[in-house]
């Protein structure tokens, strides 16, 4: 087991990323709103997106740099492009996270505070955590909170099997295509099975793996690592859409809009399939993964961020001694934003979700540019069944972005 476990790394800070909004949130309302119907959207937008990510692990291997770099190689918009979206989500998906995260602990606790407010609170504790130990200390815990609930989640989704269909209950929903089931379907589809854009932060969680262990961490370990996050990110997703519809599903109970209820009624699924007892258990695992969700986002987003800023100021050789910097900026803005200018919290997770699908096409677009560059060896590019696999992704992914651009405007 410990063998395994030093093999991975990146991919669980990968599969942390993605456990947050996307599964606890909108994978549980699929399966409890819309039963199976939206299981085959769920694996399409994952398969879509897989070549970005590919590309991000040979990118990262094949030049030892992160695809910061690749995208500042292929133009001053790209790397334009990418600073203004990392800033925006160091800000927008750390905030929708942090609230999420917020939601579990006020739900457990019962705290007499409001989300935002436990939200801030758990950003600082985070940020005193990683300004003491960056990427190794990150790494550790998330690897143990990754793993643990992991384990609960796909339990709990065994024993919830034969709950479907009970009571006469069906597992499929009719679906009606108007404009509140396209926004949700694309919403989810956002960050699912995570944002696009942690291929970037992925190929730089690999750099910060192959400094701590030199070539110990080769192309095939960082490829290994890649399938075992990215794997897993989908089998929890599915686990929440099967537990979603086994407990939910034609059951007259509605999903929660606020983060408190929603947390309440997501660790409900649990005691109401395993039973009460395993309250405790599934409260601290519930809280564990989606702060390790909030710590991957605060260790990466700022670093990211203070590598493109060397770029943009003409010194991409310099050493990256910007990360307490945007780390504190990160903070406060989030902060802000929260405290003032957050109006309620469903609207809020739609809008930093939809906005990652927005950004998916043309990340999936310059992945492709960065690995079929000069600088890339031959032996680290794609073969032509990728290449269409990825310009497959890259026009549907597209048009899907297109369509909710045109339903959001109409």
């Amino acid at each position: 087991m410990n063998k395994l476990l030093s093999r991975v790394g990146p991919g669980l800070m990968l599969a942390a990323t993605a456990v947050g909004v996307s599964h606890l949130v909108y994978s549980t309302q699929a399966g409890g709103n819309y039963g199976f119907s939206l299981v085959w959207i769920i694996v399409l937008i994952v398969l879509l997106k897989y070549p970005a990510f590919h590309f991000a692990v040979d990118y990262a291997s094949a030049t030892g740099r992160s695809l910061v770099t690749g995208y500042a190689k292929i133009s001053r918009l790209a790397l334009t492009w990418l600073a203004v979206g990392f800033f925006v989500d160091m800000f927008i998906a750390t905030g929708a996270v942090a609230l999420v995260a917020a939601g579990l602990v006020i739900s457990v606790f019962d705290l007499p505070f409001t989300g935002p407010q436990v939200a801030v609170a758990l950003m600082v504790i985070s940020a005193l955590i990683l300004m003491n130990g960056q990427y190794a200390k990150a790494e550790r815990i998330i690897k143990i909170l990754v793993l643990l609930f992991s384990i609960l989640a796909v339990l709990t989704t065994f024993l919830a099997l034969p709950l479907l269909g009970s009571d006469d209950r069906g597992v499929l929903a009719e679906l009606t295509p108007d404009r509140s089931f396209a926004l949700f379907v694309i919403a989810m589809a956002g960050w699912m099975p995570m944002p696009s854009n942690g291929a970037i932060l992925f190929s730089k969680w690999i750099c910060e793996k192959r400094q701590l262990v030199g070539e110990a961490f080769d192309r095939k370990g960082a490829m290994f690592d890649f399938r075992v996050g990215y794997g897993l990110s989908l089998l929890l997703a599915l686990c929440f859409v099967i537990m979603g519809t086994a407990v939910l599903f034609e059951t007259g109970r509605e999903v929660p809009t606020s983060a408190g209820g929603f947390a309440a009624e997501l660790l409900g699924i649990f005691t109401s399939v395993i039973g009460g007892w395993v309250y405790p258990v599934i409260a601290a695992a519930g809280i564990a993964v989606i702060w390790s969700t909030q710590v991957a986002l605060m260790d990466a987003l700022p670093r990211v961020t203070g590598r493109l800023y060397c770029i943009i100021r003409g010194n991409p050789d310099e050493a990256d001694t910007y990360y307490g910097r945007f780390s504190l900026l990160q903070v406060l803005g989030v902060t802000f934003m929260l405290l003032f200018l957050m109006k309620g919290f469903t609207s809020f997770i739609y809008f930093a979700t939809s906005m990652g699908f927005v950004a998916s096409p043309a990340i999936a677009y310059y992945n492709y540019r960065a690995i079929t560059s000069d600088e890339v060896p031959t032996e680290f590019r794609p073969n032509k069944g990728l290449v269409f696999w990825s310009w497959a992704g890259i026009f549907c992914l597209s048009a899907f972005a297109a369509a909710f651009l045109w339903t959001s405007l109409g």
